[in-house]
């Protein structure tokens, strides 16, 4: 319900007035004009020069109904200051306790609220008033503060309203608080101290001056903090006072007595519960105690042990740091081993590789050689004999052509078998010379294996010196752990006296209030009495005040009758006065929308009738269309087969693949222009955005981009040279098939079943596949230089545009959010309007600014392009730039959308509050992660943002007024190439086209051949240089097997630390046999000790054997430690074996593929030698010894890895599952894998694949 004009209501700029409400003409919607006490508006009541209500400059502000919240529906009017007064001190009891605190805090809130309701009124206080507040409030500030700090729990009075001020902002727990909040710092703690001087002396409450006291006897004061009332008390009696008793001379005696009315029996009966409890935990601190002092003896008994400990610490401190230097020098003997060896196996592996390339290279060499001797020497015939035949141009002279031929191609022939036997001596020598370096490599490969060896073998001694050293360190860590569990024990006795001590001091405070309880019992038999007194006086009271009462009750009953006739006529004519304003309402109403549907049926009939005129003008002008395109198609039909061949051949791809890019630039742009207009783009982005726009607009720049490149392969096209245009001709069958998902897409267009989707997908791909084509077939062109500065500029505007729609999906999500009344708004302390919904508009409208820039450069450059021109290309760097820049935005805008929309919709679900703060934040971040990464700190992101977009802004406008210039312009000129090739086809059909073509084809080949020697050449030359890089590198290899041999030497020095190392663990297993014999004997004396002492007195027997049972359970913890350190030091010792051993196998290199060389095959003058079929009757190579030791050694570490993995079956998944099943009755589907005998079945095929690689490896080493 919308608040009515006039009432008080309370917004996020503080409380005000109605003064306005419904319409307003600046937005839409409904909106609620309020005025404020205070300057913290934005106007006066008027906006855009339109007044709906009138106050003072900022002191008026509008907003939302569902921003507002009410708190006095009606007019605020002035009744006299003492009903005010006690209105305010009910609400102030009313309100304050409701609050989600904890008892505590309930509690001050209504101590706070009875200082405020004698602090509301000091000018005239009220009998009715002040006494109740004065009897209740003096006994709360006395429990709540002790009389050592009056004043400390007074800021915790104030603070309280505050925390709980932004969850409960409401009118009737704020106004009556105000008071309270400020008072007790100036008026409240004085007066506490006299207060609490009277309970001590004379009584525990503290009343007006106009009461009499009369002194009870005198309390402690740990008595008076028991005798305080309870809650109830703060309203029972009030009314009591404040209506017959308050004139009463017995009233001197009653607050005398007050404070002891409500302690009775049951309170007797509480404090004897308390009593018990205290005694129970007063047994509960000896039984703590003497454990205490049970556990402060074995302390005693860790303190002997130290020594011991000290001792045995020292000794493996002195073992750790020689075992430490053995192992640094060992670690930097294997390190500099490790990188030697890997050195050198990276230069032999090098080498190995390089010489295969060199003998592949020179084979092929030698057959391409071959293969161009013998074309060039047919070449050079087949051109003789051309030209012998043109110069005698008859045919008489035919038997002379033939004997001429004959005789060139035997000195051919000749030439050719001198060339193929030199060939073959060189080939014989290099081969030569290749297997003998073939063989050194060999032997050099044999030395580095087997110092490969050497050096695993050194590294898995190493790493069983690193696990023994690891476990000296283990016990060097359990004794000095021993050390600080001393400590922990001395520390842990200190802190147990301390609260032995604690304990004492509460046993005694408990022994004063038993104490305090038996004087309260007395008290109590005497207040009882008195109280009986009292109640016999007050109950003849009650009887004369009910017969009053039932006189007064008829009087009000026949005012009551009265009353209510007067209101069921008043009802009566109040509904039919709403029923004929509703009435008149409707009829209003009625008549308005009648007009406003008049209005918009003249105007759409209007709109029907122009849409119907250029309907009909548009058909007219397609009818005779579709008739010029009938004729051009028979035109075309009848003038193809006029068109020679050569064209069909090689011409007519070209220009088809001219045509498809033109075609498919402008259905792309129509598909673009078609869906712009569905979804009203750009005019849509200035309202409510979904993100089904911002996808869109998304959509249209990546299909801009891809109708920009086929309008550039069009133009290029359009402009290149005829060779160029026969050569990308070629691609036609290829690309031709991407139209149909063109046309596809344009027919669900047609039908209005555009998927927007699935033709982003196809764009993507067919940009990809373009990409690529521009790459290959269209690179160093200059003709599509106006298309290139097209597809910036429309870059440009596309991103301005997908900016914007993310910007417009954020500020509207935002807006939704906070106009929910379901959702919990966490503002922070922040307006949203002025931090984040108006930074965001301003950004929309400085993107609107910037894309009336970018649409005049589109426009232009589009203008330039129609008339075959483009701008000069120095400002196609300026343009690029601009294009490059705009993505920063549009990834801060759709970075933002993606994360605040999450946070919305878990807002709206309920499961987090919304946070302003954490909005902020997430602009921020985005901010200094895209557009603002060099942000000033103390500047807002939004303005960092809004500078990037004014920066693109300007520079637009700069080079806005360039591209306007006519100086700018460059005119493209060119011919068409199918100008060019008509002329070309012509001249072609005048003269000899086949002597011509085979003239050209044998000059390309000539050409061909002597860039190939060319390469050849240098690809030799390039393989000598590797041959003398690869000795180099062998002669490295050789030095540093020396140096594997210095660490062979090194290697045994650390074997022999190894077996010192074997001593002391032989020595430590003696001394473990030593201290289990010692533990043998003393525990036969511990038996004999027993037997002995059992006639001895009874001290004696409980201290000897107290000592030797803890001197030998120490004994036998240390005996337990050492065998349990044996075993585990046995277990690492096989563990550590096998992981050494695998990880030797998984550093065996592995096996290399043997290479296949191919003989030289004898010369055979019948016919060629580097024939197909003799490469494929090579046999396959043999294996050598090398290949199966590394593939046995492969073997074994699979082998290895199966026995060690474990062979027990997860049954864990099948438990849970029948659980499952149980629960929820049924069978329960289980994967496959997962089962028991799937893991047997798959252990046995692991199982049986290996023993038949073993049976494979017996089989081929038999055979070697």
């Amino acid at each position: 319900m919308d608040p009515p004009v006039g009432a008080l209501v309370e917004v996020s700029a503080g409380r005000g007035i109605v003064r306005f409400a419904g319409a307003t003409s600046f937005s839409s919607g409904k909106w609620i004009g309020i005025e404020l006490p205070e300057p913290k508006g934005k106007n006066d009541g008027s906006i855009k020069d339109v007044v709906y209500f009138s106050c003072k400059p900022n002191h008026g502000v509008f907003v939302r109904p569902s921003q507002v919240k009410v708190i006095n529906a009606e007019p605020e009017l002035q009744p006299p200051k003492t009903q005010v007064n006690v209105a305010r001190t009910v609400l102030g009891h009313q309100r304050t306790p409701s609050a989600s605190l904890s008892r505590a805090a309930s509690l001050r809130s209504n101590g706070a609220s009875g200082s405020s309701s004698r602090s509301s009124s000091p000018v005239k206080p009220t009998p009715s008033t002040s006494t109740p507040a004065s009897a209740v409030a003096s006994p709360r500030t006395s429990r709540l503060a002790p009389p050592s700090s009056p004043a400390k729990r007074i800021p915790s009075l104030t603070l309280q309203p505050r925390k709980s001020f932004p969850r409960l902002p409401s009118a009737e727990s704020a106004a009556p608080l105000s008071p309270a909040l400020q008072t007790p710092k100036i008026g409240s703690s004085p007066s506490q101290e006299p207060v609490i001087q009277l309970q001590r002396t004379s009584s525990p409450l503290a009343l007006p001056q106009n009461a009499v006291v009369e002194p009870p006897p005198p309390l402690s004061p740990v008595a008076h903090t028991l005798l305080q009332p309870p809650v109830p008390i703060d309203s029972s009696p009030s009314p009591i006072n404040g209506t017959k008793l308050a004139p009463s001379p017995s009233i001197s005696r009653v607050p005398s007595h007050e404070p002891s009315s409500p302690i009775t029996r049951t309170e007797d009966s509480a404090m004897h519960a308390k009593i018990r409890v205290l005694e129970a935990k007063r047994a509960d601190d000896a039984r703590h105690i003497r454990e205490l002092e049970t556990r402060l003896a074995d302390a005693e008994s860790f303190v002997a042990l130290r020594p011991k400990l000290q001792a045995k610490l020292q000794s493996l401190q002195s073992e750790l740091i020689a075992t430490r230097r053995a192992l640094a020098d060992a670690e930097q003997l294997a390190s500099l081993g490790e990188t030697r060896g890997v050195d050198s196996q990276e230069q032999l592996e090098m080498a190995m590789l390089d010489k295969e390339v060199a003998e592949e290279k020179a084979e092929l060499a030698e057959q391409e050689l071959e293969e161009v001797k013998e074309r060039l020497a047919h070449v050079e015939v087949e051109l003789g004999v051309l030209k012998e035949g043109g110069a005698s141009g008859g045919d008489s002279d035919s038997n002379a052509k033939t004997s001429l031929a004959y005789i060139q191609l035997e000195k051919q022939n000749e030439r050719l078998k001198e060339a193929l036997i030199r060939l073959r001596d060189m080939s014989q020598e290099t081969e030569q010379e290749q297997r003998h370096r073939i063989a050194e490599m060999e032997k050099d490969i044999t030395s580095i294996d087997d110092l490969q060896g050497q050096y695993e073998q050194t590294l898995i001694k190493l790493s069983n010196a690193e696990t023994q050293i690891s476990s000296l360190q283990q016990q060097l860590d359990d004794a000095l752990g021993a050390e600080d569990l001393l400590v922990q024990l001395t520390e842990r006795n200190l802190s147990l006296s301390e609260k032995i001590e604690e304990q004492r001091i509460t046993i005694e405070d408990l022994e004063a209030l038993k104490e305090l309880t038996d004087e309260l019992e007395e008290n109590h038999v005497q207040v009882e009495r008195e109280l009986r007194d009292e109640i016999l006086e007050r109950e003849k009271d009650l009887r004369e005040e009910k017969v009053r009462v039932g006189l007064l009750e008829d009087v009000v009953a026949d005012a009551d009758g009265t009353i209510a006739r007067f209101r069921e006529v008043v009802g009566e004519m109040q509904g039919e006065l709403d029923s004929l304003r509703s009435a008149t309402q409707t009829a209003q109403h009625e008549s308005a929308t009648a007009a406003h549907q008049t209005a918009a049926m003249m105007s759409l009939n209007l709109k029907l009738q122009s849409s119907a005129a250029k309907n009909q003008a548009r058909a007219v002008e397609l009818e005779i269309k579709k008739l010029e395109a009938k004729e051009r198609g028979e035109l075309l039909g009848i003038v193809q087969p006029y068109l020679p061949q050569q064209y069909v051949e090689s011409d007519s791809d070209a220009t088809n693949c001219y045509l498809f890019f033109a075609r498919l630039g402008y259905k792309t742009d129509l598909i673009n222009t078609i869906v712009g207009l569905a979804h009203g783009l750009p005019e849509s982005l200035n309202g409510v955005v979904s993100e089904t726009l911002v996808g869109i607009c998304e959509m249209r720049g990546r299909a801009a981009s891809f109708s920009t490149l086929c309008k550039r392969f069009a133009a290029i096209l359009r402009r290149c040279d005829p060779t160029s245009f026969l050569n990308i001709g070629r691609i036609y069958p290829e690309i031709a098939p991407m139209e149909k998902r063109i046309d596809l897409h344009i027919d669900l267009l047609r039908r209005d079943e555009f998927r927007e989707m699935e033709f982003v997908s196809d764009v993507l791909k067919m940009l990809a596949q373009f990409d690529h084509l521009a790459e290959t077939y269209f690179d160093g062109f200059e003709q599509d230089l106006g298309e290139r500065e097209l597809g910036y500029a429309l870059s440009f505007d596309h991103d301005l545009d997908v900016f914007a729609a993310s910007i417009g999906l954020t500020k509207t999500s935002v807006a939704v959010i906070l106009n929910d009344e379901d959702v919990v708004l966490d503002m922070g302390g922040y307006d949203p309007e002025e931090e984040l919904i108006e930074p965001l508009q301003k950004l929309l409208e400085q993107c609107k600014s910037a894309k009336v820039l970018s649409k005049k450069l589109t426009k232009r450059l589009d203008d330039v392009i129609q008339e075959s021109s483009a701008l000069k290309s120095h400002l196609v760097p300026q343009l690029k730039t601009l294009s490059n820049a705009v993505p920063e935005l549009v990834n801060f805008g759709i970075s933002l959308a993606q994360q605040v929309i999450p946070h919305l919709s878990d807002a709206r679900s309920a499961k987090s509050p919304f946070q302003l703060a954490t909005v902020l934040s997430y602009a921020k971040q985005t901010a200094l992660s895209t557009v603002a990464k060099d942000m000033k700190p103390g500047t807002s992101c939004f303005e960092a943002v809004g500078e990037a977009i004014a920066q693109l802004s300007a520079e637009c406008n700069k080079l806005l007024p360039l591209a306007m210039e006519p100086e700018s312009v460059l005119k493209i000129s060119g011919t068409p190439p199918w100008v060019l090739r008509i002329e070309e086809i012509r001249a072609s059909m005048a003269i000899n086209a086949e002597a011509e073509r085979k003239a050209a084809q044998l000059q390309e080949e000539i050409q061909g051949l002597v860039r190939s020697l060319k390469t050849k050449d240098q690809t030799i030359q390039e393989s000598g240089v590797k041959i003398e890089l690869m000795e180099r590198r062998m002669e490295a290899v050789k030095k540093q097997a020396d140096t594997i041999a210095d660490l062979e030497i090194e290697l045994s020095k650390a074997r022999k630390q190894e077996r010192a190392y074997e001593e002391a663990m032989e020595q430590l297993q003696a001394d473990l046999d030593t201290f289990e014999q010692d533990n043998a004997k003393l525990k036969a004396l511990a038996a004999g000790s027993e037997r002995q002492a059992a006639g001895a007195q009874l001290v004696d027997s409980e201290n000897v054997p107290m000592e030797g049972n803890v001197e030998t359970s120490h004994l036998l913890e240390q005996i337990e430690a050492l065998r349990g350190t044996v075993r585990f030091l046995r277990t690492e010792n096989s563990y550590l074996k096998g992981q050494d051993l695998l990880k030797e196998i998984q550093a065996l290199p592995t096996l290399p593929e043997p290479v296949s060389r191919v003989h030289t095959p004898p010369l055979d003058p019948s016919g060629q030698s580097d024939t197909d079929e003799s490469d494929s009757e090579t046999p396959p190579a043999p294996p050598t010894i090398r290949s199966l030791a590394t593939e046995t050694k492969v073997l074994y570490r699979d082998v290895i890895k199966f026995s060690s993995s474990p062979r027990v079956v997860d049954l864990s998944a099948l438990h849970a599952k029948r659980a499952e099943s149980d629960c929820k009755g049924g069978k329960i589907w289980m994967r496959r894998k997962a089962s028991p005998a799937q893991q047997v079945l798959e252990r046995k095929i692991e199982a049986e694949r290996l023993s038949r690689r073993v049976r494979g490896l017996l089989d081929r080493a038999s055979a070697l």
